[in-house]
């Protein structure tokens, strides 16, 4: 399984940093921006080829639940790999019976890190 613990940023449904700690299949983290904070619990596990995060969400707007599918896209650029880690599935608020939306976002590479919004405490 791999660890997914650091630094992303949630492109959709809202953009928001986000920052994940991962203990075994257990995914736990915070997302703010200026005007939300939350937290996330998962948990990761493999489906066929698929490695999936399922959990739930909270923050001062609602709750719900999520499944996302983790990935990394990479591709060749002058004979050097360059790979980005992305999630993408869907939200739910705890009301609704069905899906509500996308839940996309990527994972930050180390050198874009000093540029997560200052109102989030990790």
């Amino acid at each position: 399984m791999p660890d997914i613990s650091g630094a992303w940023i949630i492109l959709q449904p809202i953009h928001a940093d986000m920052q994940l700690v991962q203990s075994g299949h257990h995914v736990g983290g915070t997302y703010c921006n200026a005007e939300v904070k939350g937290t996330i619990e998962g948990t990761l596990f493999r489906e066929g080829e698929e490695i999936i995060l399922i959990g739930k969400w909270a923050d001062q707007l609602g709750r719900g639940d999520f499944r996302v599918f983790i990935g990394n896209t990479s591709h060749n650029r002058d004979k050097v790999t360059v790979g980005r880690t992305t999630f993408q599935g869907n939200w739910k608020h705890s009301k609704s019976q069905s899906w509500d939306g996308m839940f996309v976002g990527n994972c930050l590479p180390l050198n874009l890190l000093h540029e997560r919004d200052d109102d989030c405490e990790y």
